[in-house]
C-alpha cells in the first residue's frame, strides 16, 4: 500500500522538509519498544525502513493488548505530538529491524518559524493520511451494511446473492482478491480479475486448511504464507466454505476482521 504522506525516503524531498537539521535518524531492533502508552514524549516518527505494530491497552485489569495497526515504510505515528499535548495513546514496537526519522516538537516549532511552508506541508500530509484512513473505515462500514441488507433480502437464494456480496467485499480488501471455496475444495466464487498465479497461491494450502477446519473447536482464521483463510460456518457449526485472500503484514489484521464478519453474515445462506 503506497503511503499518502510525504516521501521522506527521497533525499531531495527529505532536504526540502528540513533534512538533518530537524530530523533525527534512529534505529530499533526487532522486538524492541519504540513508544509506550502513557509516555509524555513529544516526538513524531516517520518509518524510513522496517515494520512496526501499534497496540493499545484495554485496561481490563489483565494487561490485555488490542492490536490497532501494522505500519511500514512511508507510514508515520506519533502525530499527536504535533497536534495536541496529550500523552501517548498506544504502544509501538518494532516488528523488524526498523529505521525511523524523528521530528521532536521543539524542532517542528523551529521549522514553523524558519520554513512555514514545509511545516504546513507536514501537517497537511498528516491530515491527508488521517482522512484516507477515515474514508477506508467508512467504506468498510457501508459495505458491511450492504452485505447485511442483501442477506436479509435474499435469504436462501445463495446463487443470486453470493456474487453480489463478494463483489462488494473485494472492492474494500487491500489486495482486491477473494476466493470462496466449497467444503470439497472447489471454487464457488473468485474475483473476476484473479490470475491463474493468484488462484494457485490461494489453493496451495487449501487442503491443509480444510483438514484443520475439520478438527473439533477449530479456529476460524488461518494465515499460510501470503494467504488468509477464513472458515464460513452456519449456526450449527457446519463448514459451508472457506474464504481465501492475499494479505501482507499491513492489512492482515483489518482484512481478517472484515472477512470474519462477512463469513458470519453469509454462513446461513
Amino acid at each position: 500500500m503506497s503511503s499518502l504522506f510525504i516521501n521522506l525516503t527521497d533525499p531531495i524531498i527529505y532536504q526540502s522538509f528540513g533534512g538533518d537539521e530537524y530530523w533525527t535518524k534512529e534505529s530499533f531492533t526487532a522486538g524492541s519498544a519504540i513508544l509506550k502508552e502513557g509516555d509524555d514524549s513529544q516526538d513524531f516518527y516517520y518509518i524510513f525502513s522496517g515494520l512496526v505494530k501499534i497496540n493499545k491497552s484495554l485496561k481490563d485489569g489483565e494487561q490485555t493488548q488490542k492490536h490497532l495497526a501494522t505500519l511500514g515504510v512511508g507510514d508515520f505515528f506519533g502525530e499527536g505530538a504535533l497536534l495536541s499535548d496529550k500523552m501517548r495513546g498506544a504502544t509501538v514496537e518494532a516488528l523488524q529491524d526498523t529505521v525511523l526519522l524523528k521530528l521532536s516538537l521543539p524542532k517542528f516549532e523551529g521549522l514553523v518559524i524558519k520554513d512555514p511552508q514545509a511545516a504546513v506541508g507536514i501537517i497537511l500530509g498528516i491530515v491527508k493520511v488521517m482522512n484516507g484512513r477515515l474514508q477506508t473505515m467508512n467504506e468498510r462500514l457501508v459495505m458491511l451494511e450492504h452485505v447485511s441488507a442483501l442477506t436479509r433480502k435474499m435469504q436462501g437464494d445463495t446463487a443470486q446473492v453470493l456474487p453480489s456480496i463478494l463483489k462488494e467485499v473485494e472492492m474494500v480488501l487491500h489486495h482486491r482478491t477473494v476466493v470462496l471455496f466449497a467444503p470439497a475444495g472447489t471454487v464457488k466464487y473468485a474475483t473476476p480479475s484473479l490470475t491463474p498465479e493468484q488462484l494457485a497461491a490461494a489453493t496451495a494450502s487449501l487442503a491443509k486448511v480444510l483438514a484443520a477446519c475439520a478438527q473439533p473447536n477449530a479456529e476460524l482464521s488461518f494465515i499460510e504464507g501470503t494467504q488468509l483463510y477464513i472458515a464460513v460456518r452456519n449456526l450449527q457449526g457446519e463448514l459451508k466454505g472457506v474464504f481465501a485472500t492475499e494479505v501482507c503484514p499491513r492489512c492482515q489484521e483489518e482484512d481478517m476482521h472484515l472477512l470474519l464478519t462477512v463469513a458470519e453474515q453469509i454462513g446461513n445462506l
